[in-house]
């Protein structure tokens, strides 16, 4: 189960990036650092590495559902 931490940070990726960009799109790429300081951000609080932004991949990533 994901944190409340990991739960925040997928809401503020999402809001970054999907009501306006494609991943393919060169503003998606050019998000780049700001998504690694994201990520390094959560992986220090939560000692996890976040499941949902992959790089080099050709679509969202799909979290297993619960139960």
């Amino acid at each position: 189960m994901p944190t409340p931490g990991c739960i925040a940070a997928e809401a503020l990726h999402k809001s970054i990036v999907k009501p306006l960009m494609s991943p393919h799109c060169d503003q998606y790429r050019a998000t780049r650092v700001l998504h690694e300081t994201l990520l390094k951000a959560v992986r220090e609080v939560t000692g996890k590495e976040v499941e949902f932004i992959q790089w080099n991949t050709t679509g969202p990533v799909r979290l297993p559902a619960a139960g």
